[in-house]
Parts: C-alpha cells; structure tokens; sequence
C-alpha cells in the first residue's frame, strides 16, 4: 500500500504496520500510528463476514504439470503445491488478489482466472471485431 495515502496498511489484507517495522520513528508518531492500525483493525473486525473478490483463479489439476511457475510468479504467495495423486497448484483463496501473473506463467494453461479465461476472451474479441456474423 502507498505509505502516503494507507500508512499502516500492507498489500495483504488484514496486516497492519506500526512503529519502527516502517523505520526509525519517534515515540508520538509510534503512538498515533498505533492507534491508527488499532482503528483499521477494529473496522476489519466489527463485521460478521468479510467478502472476498472472486476473481481467484481456478486450477485444472488434469492439465496441471506440477511445474512450479505459478508458484514462482505469485507476488502475494497465494499458489502452492500439493501432493495428492500426482503434484499439482492449488489456490489459496483467501490471499490471492486476482492479478493474473499466475496465468500468464502457467505453460500448460492450466490455471484461468475467473470470467476472463481464454475462451471467453478470444469470444468478446470476436464479437467486438464483428466476425461472430
């Protein structure tokens, strides 16, 4: 988050920053940051559920290779393998923001995120371009 416009907040939701973890503070600007993550944090808490975007990928495990790029390419640590059969991606929901990195990477296209895979992409270019007719 820009330290400017959200100062005690990070690019995962939920984690708030106070004090010197930013750098060298005085004990004044420690406090009032402090309250200000301690507000953040209670807005966060005063409701009884949270709504997540659902633009998190999908993986499909059967054209999943188990390669590792998503992992790799993943800013916010949201991809994983996983050992069930055979090794395949799985998507932590709850973190991923949507970005899309993992798609791009993924060689075997088996990761698409959410109303915007490549079949419905190609199609809205199609109609756009006007050879749906």
């Amino acid at each position: 988050a820009h330290p400017k416009l959200r100062p005690v907040e990070t690019l995962t939701d939920g984690i708030f920053l106070a004090g010197v973890c930013q750098g060298p503070k005085d004990i004044p600007d420690t406090v009032a940051q402090a309250s200000g993550a301690a507000a953040r944090a209670c807005a966060l808490l005063s409701h009884r559920r949270l709504e997540l975007e659902p633009l998190y990928p999908e993986v499909r495990e059967e054209l999943c290779r188990g390669c590792g790029t998503c992992v790799e390419v993943c800013p916010y640590s949201a991809i994983e393998l996983v050992e069930e059969e055979r090794t395949v991606a799985r998507v932590n929901e709850a973190v991923c923001k949507g970005c899309g990195l993992c798609a791009s990477a993924c060689l075997s296209s088996a990761i698409q995120p959410r109303g915007f895979r490549d079949d419905q992409i190609l199609a809205a270019i199609k109609a756009l371009s006007g050879g749906g007719e």
